[in-house]
């Protein structure tokens, strides 16, 4: 019950924001002055009727039921003056509230329009309930992204949805109601041209951890057929489910337990381990872990020069790095074309080999300061954010 007062009083809110309750008010009361002149008139006239019986008048003819207050010519032609003014302000009352059940289904239809027309987006499937936290830590992590950059696909009740649309801080956010384990969801969501894809799965108390973990599990095998290239970062609370995704070469795969327990276990043994993890995350001063791409001249050199360069020039502290960076479709590609182009069947042989045991986004800490850099690599780095 409470939930659904809440629910009212958010749509009476929205509507009154509109502007459409104080439309509404005023024609009432220039009606309501118009029968009071109408009133002093027949008054002054020598008629001996109320205020109320010309108002209650006219409701009712509109109504279709035969109400005489006023037995006299003058007050007949009043009464249909007051009846015809009356019937105006209802169908002005009647047209703003069509007006404003159209726009807000046109303003949908236009949202859904405007998903399909965006590209390299970023595509959050599923829902927490610190939602809000996670769609905000995106956007300060991300500087250049803005709200109206990420689509939201949630089968959650409509009214927590609501309270999202109406939060001013994520002003602009695209969301869209639906399944994402259904082609239609994810093709309205025009995931063919998302550049990255964040599976949380569904915090409901009805769904065990297998069948959230099914989901997600459905759902990024579907968006890998429709978009080969965009990233995939998948969110799974069973270890079953974690290896089928690095089977199926999800380009990230979350398992939350793994890390609580890395935690746990090691709090055993150096003091102060949980907060050092949560210094490396993100502790509020702006200073965390982070990868960037390594430049291509970069190629070639030495680990050891660029670990001076970062900490030199940019203030940088060179953790380690990740070799193979980006999806793994697009680097085999990438390889294979450059295979083609050399005449030395050797080299074709081994570089088919290599691809063959490729592992895309790779981590290599702390490597020795001679170890060569290659190309598409990046840096794992300690540093502000920039």
């Amino acid at each position: 019950m409470k939930v659904k007062l809440r629910r009212l009083f958010r749509k009476i809110k929205r509507l009154t924001r509109e502007n459409h309750i104080d439309t509404i008010m005023v024609i009432v009361l220039v009606y309501l002055a118009v029968c009071a002149v109408c009133y002093k008139t027949l008054i002054s006239a020598g008629e001996d009727i109320r205020f109320v019986d010309v108002v209650v008048f006219n409701v009712l003819s509109m109504a279709g039921n035969d109400y005489v207050f006023t037995e006299s010519l003058p007050g007949r032609m009043i009464g249909i003056l007051v009846l015809i003014l009356g019937m105006i302000g209802l169908s002005t009352i009647t047209g703003y509230i069509s007006s404003a059940m159209v726009t807000k289904r046109l303003n949908r239809q236009r949202g859904r329009r405007k998903m399909q027309e965006m590209k390299d987006h970023i595509i959050i499937c599923g829902w927490k309930n610190d939602i809000k936290g996670l769609l905000l830590d995106i956007l300060r992590k991300n500087k250049e992204l803005k709200a109206s950059d990420l689509i939201l696909i949630s089968s959650t009740e409509e009214s927590k949805l609501d309270v999202l649309r109406d939060d001013r801080s994520l002003k602009g956010l695209n969301i869209l109601r639906g399944d994402y384990t259904e082609e239609q969801t994810l093709i309205k969501a025009n995931a063919k041209s998302a550049s990255k894809v964040l599976i949380i799965g569904e915090n409901q108390e009805s769904l065990d951890d297998e069948l959230v973990d099914s989901r997600v599990f459905v759902s990024a095998l579907m968006f890998r057929n429709m978009n080969a290239k965009c990233h995939i970062c998948a969110e799974v609370r069973t270890e079953r489910y974690k290896t089928y995704l690095e089977v199926q070469n999800c380009a990230e795969v979350i398992y939350a337990d793994e890390y609580t327990r890395y935690i746990l276990a090691t709090s055993t043994n150096y003091s102060g381990m949980s907060k050092v993890m949560s210094s490396f995350l993100d502790n509020g001063d702006g200073v965390s872990v982070q990868i960037i791409p390594i430049e291509d001249e970069w190629a070639g050199r030495t680990y050891g020069e660029l670990f001076t360069k970062y900490k030199k020039d940019k203030g940088f502290l060179l953790l380690g790095v990740l070799e193979n960076i980006g999806v793994e479709k697009e680097i085999k590609h990438r390889i294979l074309s450059e295979a083609q182009k050399s005449t030395n069947y050797g080299e074709i042989v081994q570089k088919l080999k290599d691809v063959k045991k490729l592992e895309t986004n790779a981590p290599k800490l702390n490597p020795p300061d001679d170890f060569v850099l290659g190309a598409n690599m990046g840096a794992i780095i300690l540093g502000e954010e920039k």
